[in-house]
């Protein structure tokens, strides 16, 4: 059984591992990491998010599509 002190020097480790983690995180992603900056009222994203899912959804049938007739009819 592990005493409370390696205990707590596990979790001091565990810590400062996160906190690594964390940093680097912000310098990959940028600051504004989990900020929405967004008017839910904005025109032009509501109208760019409209479009991207129904590119997406077309993309996602084509290629269902593709497959089905490729692999599965021959």
């Amino acid at each position: 059984m592990s005493s409370p002190n390696h205990r707590d020097q596990e979790a001091k480790k565990a810590q400062r591992h996160f906190e690594r983690i964390r940093e680097q995180d912000e310098r990959i992603l940028g600051d504004k990491h989990g900020v929405v900056d967004e008017d839910p009222n904005d025109p032009v994203e509501i109208w760019g998010k409209r479009i991207g899912r129904g590119l997406g959804f077309l993309f996602a049938g084509y290629l269902i599509y593709h497959l089905f007739v490729t692999y599965v009819i021959k």
